[in-house]
C-alpha cells in the first residue's frame, strides 16, 4: 500500500498569540491553537489517514492518496485563517515507500527540507477584510474590527477585529478552559480542581486582574516571566525510526513541560489559589506568569524536573543512549506588572538565545547542561550592556545541575544559597560592596596597573566590615568565594576566569548578579517572612 506524509506548519504563532493587549487574550489564543491542532485535524481526515503529529502548530499526517493530502492541506490551512486571521504552510506531500517504518525516517526528512523551502517562498496575497466605514481593533491595533463590544459586564465596549475576538471568546469557554485545565489538574495532583483560584479569577475580588494578582506577591509589584525551550529537539525528532514513535513522542512532549512546569508551581501555591499562568504552552516551548519573589528558584525547579520526566520519556519511546541526555534552556525576565508582555517576552528571547548558544558549545564538547539566564527590566531597559569586554560583573548563564564548571561558570544554586547566607548582613554594608562590584566602578581592563586601585578598595572594604563584625566579614568572604574564584585561585579581587567562546577571555563574579536578583533569588520553601523582609 502507497502512502504519503504531508507537513503542515503554522506560520509566526507568537505573532498570533501576541497580537493583543490583554493577558486573557494570550492565554485565549494559545487554547485557540491547542484546540485546533487537536480537533480540526481529526474533523477534515478522510478515512484511512493517519496522524503523526498535531500539536504545537506542527502537523505531519499520512494519507494513502496523494490527491486527499492535498486537499486536506488546502483545507487546513483555509480553516486556520478563517480562525485566526493568520497563515498555515503546507508542503507537498512526500511518498513514503513500503515498509513504511523503514522508509519513514527518509521522508520525515524530506517533508521537512519541502516545508522549509515552502515557507521561504512565501504565500502570495491573502484576502483581506474591506469595508466601506472601517475601524482597527482595540487591542492589537492591527486588525480591521468586525464588532464593538465589551470583554466583561463592567468594562467600556470596544472595536475588536476577528482574531481577537476569537481568542477573547475562547478564553470564555468553561470556567477555565482546556488549556489551563490540562495544567491545573497536574496542579490540583488528584484534588478537585474547580476549589482552586488561578491568576485572572480570583473568586474573593470583583475585579481579578491576572498581572495585579501575581504582582500582589511582590511589594514593589513585580512580576516574573518564564521562558524555555528544549534542547537539540531537532536531532530527537530526527532520530525517531518509525511514524509511531515520532507520534508517541510529539504527543507526550507537552505533557512533559506542564508535568515540570506544575512541580515548582506546587511548592509556592497557597490558600487554594495557584499563583502561575501558562501563556504559551505547546511542545517544548513555555512561556508563563511567575511570582517574582521566587523566579530563580522556580526556573531551577522547572529544569531539574524537566530533566527528569524527559528522561524517563525518552526511555519509554526508545531513545534512550541513541540521542543526548535532555536538558533545556531556561529564561527570567522580571519586571513591572504594568510593563508590556510583548516586550518583556522580546527580552526573554533574547536571554534565551544566550544560554541555548552557550549550553550547545559545552555540548559539543560532550557535556550536556540545563542553563538558566535572566533580565531584570528597570525603567526603559531593553538590554543588559557590558562596560568591558574582559572584565564583567557577570558571570551568566548559569548552569542547573549542582557542578561548578570552572571556566564555564557556576551552578545557580549558587546564587539562591548566598542569597540565604547573607540575609543578616546589613544593608549599607552589602550596598558598599554592591558599588564596588557594579559596571561603573568596574576596572576598565584586565590590567595590573588598572586592577590595583579596586582591589585596593576591596581590601578597605573587607577591613572595615571585619572589626565590626567577624561573622558579617565570614559571610561575605564566603560569599566572595563561592560566587567566583578562592584564597587560592583568586586574581584581583576573587574574579573567575571565563573562556566559553573561542579565542575569547574574561573575569567575571557572581555577586553582581545576586544583587541584581537581591529580591527575586527567594528558595521555594521559604517565605520572604524567613529573610527578614517583612
Amino acid at each position: 500500500m502507497s502512502w504519503y506524509l504531508l507537513a503542515a506548519e503554522v506560520d509566526k504563532i507568537q505573532d498570533f498569540i501576541f497580537r493583543s493587549s490583554r493577558l486573557r487574550e494570550v492565554v485565549g489564543g494559545s487554547q485557540l491553537l491547542s484546540r485546533f491542532c487537536e480537533e480540526v485535524p481529526c474533523g477534515l481526515l478522510p478515512a484511512g489517514a493517519k496522524v503523526v503529529v498535531n500539536a504545537g502548530g506542527t502537523f505531519r499526517i499520512l494519507f494513502s492518496d496523494a490527491a486527499q493530502a492535498e486537499t486536506f492541506g488546502d483545507q487546513l490551512a483555509e480553516v486556520y485563517h478563517r480562525a485566526t486571521g493568520c497563515s498555515l504552510t503546507v508542503a507537498k506531500p512526500v511518498p513514503v515507500g513500503d515498509p513504511i517504518d523503514e522508509h519513514f525516517p527518509r521522508a520525515s526528512e524530506k517533508t521537512q527540507e519541502d516545508l522549509r523551502w515552502t515557507k521561504l517562498q512565501g504565500h502570495g496575497w491573502l484576502s483581506q477584510d474591506h469595508l466601506p466605514y472601517m475601524a482597527v481593533c482595540a487591542s492589537c491595533g492591527v486588525g480591521l474590527a468586525v464588532a464593538h463590544r465589551a470583554y466583561v459586564e463592567d468594562e467600556k465596549a470596544q472595536y475588536v477585529c476577528r482574531s481577537c475576538l476569537n481568542k477573547s471568546t475562547e478564553r470564555q469557554i468553561g470556567r477555565m478552559g482546556t488549556f489551563l485545565e490540562d495544567f491545573y489538574k497536574e496542579v490540583a495532583d488528584g484534588q478537585d480542581v474547580t476549589e482552586f483560584d488561578w491568576p485572572g479569577s480570583q473568586r474573593k475580588r470583583r475585579q481579578s486582574d491576572a498581572l495585579e494578582d501575581v504582582a500582589g506577591f511582590d511589594p514593589r509589584h513585580h512580576v516574573a516571566y518564564l521562558l524555555a525551550d528544549g534542547n537539540a529537539m531537532g536531532e530527537v525528532f530526527g532520530s525517531c525510526r518509525s511514524c509511531e514513535q515520532m507520534a508517541k513522542l510529539s504527543k507526550e512532549l507537552m505533557v512533559v513541560v506542564r508535568k515540570a512546569l506544575a512541580v515548582p508551581t506546587r511548592r509556592i501555591s497557597q490558600n487554594g489559589f495557584v499563583p502561575v499562568l501558562p501563556l504559551i504552552l505547546g511542545g517544548d516551548d513555555l512561556f508563563a506568569l511567575v511570582p517574582a519573589p521566587w523566579a530563580l528558584d522556580f526556573a531551577r525547579c522547572f529544569c531539574e524536573a524537566y530533566e527528569e520526566k524527559m528522561t524517563d520519556l525518552f526511555e519509554d519511546v526508545g531513545l534512550a543512549g541513541v540521542v543526548p541526555r535532555p536538558t533545556v534552556s531556561c529564561a527570567v525576565v522580571i519586571c513591572k506588572s504594568k510593563y508590556p508582555y510583548a516586550l518583556a517576552h522580546r527580552t526573554g528571547e533574547m536571554r534565551l538565545t544566550d544560554a541555548k548558544r552557550i549550553g550547545k558549545l559545552l555540548s559539543e564538547r560532550g557535556d550536556s547542561r540545563s542553563t538558566v539566564n535572566f533580565e531584570v527590566l528597570k525603567g526603559g531597559q531593553a538590554a543588559h550592556d557590558l562596560a568591558s569586554p574582559t572584565v564583567r560583573a557577570t558571570l551568566r548563564p548559569y548552569w542547573v545541575t549542582d557542578m561548578d564548571l570552572s571556566a564555564w561558570g557556576l551552578p545557580v544554586q549558587r546564587l539562591i544559597d548566598q542569597r540565604w547566607q547573607l540575609r543578616a548582613v546589613p544593608k549599607k554594608r552589602l550596598s558598599e560592596l554592591q558599588n564596588l562590584y557594579g559596571e561603573t566602578s568596574l576596572p576598565a581592563s584586565w590590567d595590573h596597573d588598572k586592577l590595583i586601585p579596586w582591589q585596593d578598595g576591596l581590601e578597605r572594604l573587607l577591613q572595615r566590615i571585619a572589626q565590626r563584625s567577624e561573622a558579617y566579614d565570614k559571610a561575605i568572604r564566603s560569599a566572595l568565594t563561592m560566587l567566583g574564584e578562592d584564597e587560592e585561585k583568586k586574581e584581583g579581587g576573587f574574579w573567575r576566569r571565563v573562556e566559553r567562546d573561542s579565542g575569547e577571555i574574561w573575569h567575571g563574579h557572581g555577586l553582581p548578579d545576586l544583587f541584581e536578583l537581591w529580591d527575586f533569588s527567594l528558595e521555594l520553601a521559604k517565605s520572604p517572612r524567613d529573610y527578614g523582609e517583612e
